[in-house]
């Protein structure tokens, strides 16, 4: 059977060739993992097995990958479009194409002929360092596998220098599969959700707000239910953060105000707006006491404050910390003007670098600086679009090593949002098209989210990025060099997987040399 070797940071589609490697060759390191795309043309009913010559070989998964539909290209400026010459430069392919993004673990025999595989090796932290061998078969055919474990170490998520959160849609995981919000099948779900978030190296669990309780058509009081199970829940899987949901928005872009979520009409700087505030947290805060999360919470509040209204946003800050002292705010934003509103910044890829020396000066006086991408801006950005190159997603991590940042924030884990993300990939967002995966980096499969290569370039980036901020202390200027050769600013990075494994590779060594 004819079978062939790609790496994990290059993406393949349905048409690929063959690469002509006929051997699985991976390094991982310490807490962290490796993995490998393989192409193998299967016969009928073949059983995938796997072995380790050493039976003390780390943990194996294999999944087969699963075609999406790419419908649009990204645009050049925003969001997407259907006229290829003006982003040819920078995406893989002319829309609609398929490509291998969604994961689905084998749990039977493959279909006949073609078949597209991801193989994973899972390092366990206290695992001894050495090298292994293995086979991996299908019938009576094998592909040898050999896994180096290295000494150096990636620190369990929450124990170590990089934090992240991604935004989780507690509706959406009803609609998608088709259960009752917050039934027992509903929170089965979102446990193998949150485990999910953890494998991916999610620091922070963003729990849903509370919803508001009307009597006689005024506010009485809010109910934390949902978001109480949540944090249960989070907290029972290990989670290192929980966060507050978010509770106000502006209504425009340049509007100076913020409105509740669950009252519109009503601004937060007002005397009734307060008094809203006010019953909110009170509540909260008396949930998060009966559930002891104290010292292990954080709080969003309102995404994307901007220069429009980021003294509204202060004062919201304010109502906040009087009722929630001890707890961190977060979120995403869009201007430097939030001192003493904020504890964890998260600017968006191009307002840090647009914005950079006053961020530095932030981080400078002791602030912590995270970042985040999304939708905006389109073009060849580093994003986790299915049209640009796979390294896009995973060296996105390395630029926060590269700036020395703390932490990565995105929008989109599980929005499905349209009816058919398969052959849609690109999702409606106010009567235009999302970038291909933008609002969503897991599938709903039948049990639970299935993964997909961009959530395993984004948990090897992760991985990556904490190897890397360990090297940049013992050996700052040799860690800086090796980052420039993968990525030195946003939209500047390596286009194929080979390179960024071969520096990957190259940062393993200088650690163990460092060590």
């Amino acid at each position: 059977m004819p079978y062939s070797i790609f790496t994990d940071a290059d993406w393949l589609f349905p048409d690929s060739a063959h690469s002509g490697v006929g051997t699985v060759a991976v390094l991982a390191p310490r807490g962290g993992h490796a993995g490998a795309q393989i192409l193998w043309d299967l016969p009928a009913e073949a059983a995938l097995r796997f072995a380790w010559d050493d039976s003390r070989g780390p943990e194996v998964r294999f999944y087969q990958l699963l075609p999406v539909r790419v419908n649009e290209n990204t645009s050049a400026t925003l969001m997407t479009t259907t006229d290829y010459e003006t982003c040819r430069a920078f995406v893989t392919r002319k829309a609609p194409f398929l490509v291998y993004d969604a994961l689905r673990p084998v749990d039977g025999p493959l279909p006949e002929g073609r078949t597209a595989l991801y193989f994973c090796v899972d390092v366990p932290t206290q695992a001894p360092p050495g090298k292994y061998t293995g086979k991996l078969l299908a019938g009576e055919d094998e592909i040898p596998v050999a896994c180096e474990v290295s000494a150096a170490a990636v620190p369990p998520p929450g124990k170590g220098a990089v934090g992240m959160l991604n935004f989780f849609d507690y509706d959406n995981l009803a609609a998608q599969h088709g259960v009752e919000k917050g039934g027992e099948t509903y929170w089965r779900l979102f446990r193998r959700y949150v485990r999910a978030q953890l494998d991916m190296r999610c620091t922070h669990i963003l729990l849903p707000a509370g919803e508001a309780v009307l009597e006689d058509g005024k506010l009485a009081g809010f109910d934390f239910t949902l978001a109480q199970r949540a944090g249960q829940i989070a907290a029972e899987e290990n989670a290192p953060w929980l966060c507050g949901g978010h509770i106000a928005h502006w209504h425009d872009w340049d509007d100076g105000e913020y409105y509740p979520n669950w009252d519109q009409k009503t601004g937060v700087t007002t005397p009734e707006g307060y008094l809203q505030i006010q019953k909110y947290f009170k509540q909260w805060r008396e949930v998060i006491e009966t559930n002891h999360w104290q010292g292990r919470m954080a709080q969003a509040l309102a995404d994307e404050p901007q220069t429009y209204n980021d003294k509204t946003y202060r004062i919201l800050a304010g109502m906040c910390r009087k009722f929630l002292p001890d707890v961190p705010i977060i979120d995403a934003v869009e201007t430097t003007n939030l001192g003493g509103g904020i504890d964890i910044w998260v600017p968006k890829q191009d307002t840090y670098e647009k914005w950079r020396d006053s961020y530095e000066l932030l981080k400078e006086a002791g602030e912590e600086m995270w970042f985040y991408t999304c939708a905006f801006p389109a073009g060849p950005v580093m994003n986790r679009s299915m049209d640009l190159p796979l390294t896009a997603s995973r060296a996105v991590m390395w630029m926060g090593a590269l700036y020395r940042l703390s932490g990565f924030l995105h929008w989109g884990f599980n929005y499905y949002i349209g009816d058919d993300i398969w052959h849609s990939a690109c999702c409606p967002h106010k009567g235009a098209l999302l970038p291909a995966g933008d609002a969503h980096i897991v599938y709903p499969g039948p049990e639970g989210p299935w993964r997909s290569m961009r959530f395993e370039a984004q948990r090897a980036g992760a991985e990556e990025w904490e190897l890397l901020a360990q090297a940049l202390r013992a050996a700052p200027e040799e860690t800086e060099e090796l980052i420039r050769g993968v990525c030195s600013d946003f939209r500047t990075y390596v286009q194929e997987g080979r390179p960024l494994i071969d520096a990957r590779a190259r940062l393993i060594r200088l650690l163990e040399k460092e060590a």
